[in-house]
């Protein structure tokens, strides 16, 4: 299945990137491989990860190793990433309420 990322992805994706290359020690590379482990098992397997917070059609997939996981949703045949979410913040909040209001307009204009 095609895995993509949603612009709201990327400050995620940034903060993930920023995290583990401001903190060597955290072993950069580790986390980088485990990233995208989880990316191919999502695509393999969209249903693995969990119910974001109870909602139903946005699971949450661990990063193993870290405090960070994905945030997706599925459409059309599509893998949609929401958020690299950090388990210790409130980023993905945010993320999801922009998501859902980018979605809803995009909606109102399709029959």
């Amino acid at each position: 299945m095609n895995l993509e990322f949603l612009e709201t992805a990327q400050p995620g994706l940034r903060w993930f990137r920023r995290y583990y290359t401001d903190n060597p020690q955290l072993r950069k590379s580790a986390a980088f491989a485990a990233f995208r482990k989880e990316r191919s098992v999502i695509a393999k397997n969209p249903f693995a990860g969990r119910p974001y917070e109870g909602m139903d059609t946005v699971p949450e997939y661990p990063i193993q190793g870290t405090n960070f996981s994905i945030l997706y949703t599925l459409a059309r045949d599509t893998i949609w990433v929401i958020d690299i979410r950090d388990a210790r913040g409130l980023r993905s909040a945010a993320a999801l309420r922009h998501f859902a209001r980018a979605l809803a307009e995009r909606m109102r204009g399709q029959p």
